[in-house]
């Protein structure tokens, strides 16, 4: 057998077992496995004296922790730099989830009105506004409800064009009775 099958033998010896002939044989002739042997008696030693000094109450050790809590009284500095920290907590929680009021339209402004069966525009399309006069019958024929007397009129507006082009919203400005 090799040095390295007897290592378990030579383990179990060291906690305590008892060791066969050929292990008592093999140690006799070889120095490395008796120095291997040695070092794992001292470790066996080591272990049981570690196991001998060590507190017999489990609840010792929290008592101490917990009597030297109530010895050291906490200034009351820190407690007004807690309380402090937290009111400053509340109010910048308060600050950032305050709804903001919605931006006020100056009242000669309207909003655009989406023209019907058209598909709204994307977040991050790009669009121009063009002012031109549209014919009334033009907006009613697209779907707009305009109780306007002359057909013929026009509406002067602001049109909403999208980037392909196409007229996606109308803001009706003025209605001009005469061509």
């Amino acid at each position: 057998m090799t040095c390295r099958e007897y290592r378990e033998g030579l383990i179990e010896r060291a906690r305590g077992g008892v060791a066969r002939l050929p292990l008592r044989d093999h140690v006799a002739g070889c120095a490395a496995c008796a120095r291997f042997l040695d070092s794992q008696m001292a470790l066996t030693a080591a272990m049981q004296l570690v196991a001998a000094e060590a507190p017999s109450g489990s609840d010792a050790v929290p008592a101490r922790v917990m009597a030297g809590l109530d010895r050291a009284p906490v200034p009351r500095w820190r407690w007004a730099t807690a309380a402090g920290l937290a009111v400053a907590a509340c109010l910048t929680a308060f600050w950032i989830l305050r709804s903001a009021p919605a931006p006020a339209q100056p009242p000669d402004t309207q909003a655009f009105l989406n023209i019907p069966y058209t598909v709204p525009l994307a977040p991050e399309e790009s669009a121009a506004i063009w002012r031109t006069r549209i014919p009334v019958a033009a907006l009613i024929a697209a779907g707009f409800h305009l109780a306007v007397s002359d057909p013929s009129a026009m509406v002067e507006a602001d049109v909403l064009v999208s980037q392909d082009g196409r007229a996606r919203a109308i803001r009706p400005l003025s209605i001009s009775m005469t061509n």
